[in-house]
């Protein structure tokens, strides 16, 4: 899948030399990945918008490192997303856990870290994340 990728810490703000588009990252897969955040029974969803807080760029920065990560570059920039629920965790849910399912458009904010989230496939957890209205755009979701 195509994800942007951070290579390094730029404490200078200079983001247009460590951030990179690329073709070959492994998409997640819930049977085989951990979270970055290391959240329990993510959901994967198919990215449509992400919005990039102050978080994200304490990480980018190395401000946060000790507390925000990341556990190693290079690694997947982003929070705050919309996407459409493409699979579902394995662990079973107690009645009215979730409000949503497969092929429903969610928007989640990060757990712990931001990031892992400005790729075509992302790792959610199901506990931060709600069924988006339709009026609400893509972008507005990610960004609520």
């Amino acid at each position: 899948m195509k994800a942007v990728q951070c290579k390094d810490y730029t404490p200078t703000n200079a983001y247009e030399s460590v951030l990179a588009v690329h073709n070959n990252i492994p998409t997640p897969n819930l049977d085989q990945d951990i979270p970055p955040a290391g959240f329990k029974n993510p959901i994967l969803v198919k990215v449509l918008s992400v919005a990039l807080a102050p978080g994200d760029v304490r990480v980018m920065t190395g401000d946060t490192r000790e507390l925000q990560g990341p556990p190693s570059l290079p690694y997947t920039p982003g929070g705050d997303v919309c996407g459409i629920v493409v699979e579902m965790p394995r662990a079973k849910k107690k009645k009215g856990e979730w409000s949503f399912g497969v092929g429903d458009r969610i928007a989640a904010r990060f757990v712990n870290k931001p990031m892992g989230m400005l790729g075509e496939y992302a790792l959610v957890s199901p506990d931060v994340c709600d069924r988006v209205p339709a009026s609400i755009s893509n972008d507005g979701a990610a960004a609520l």
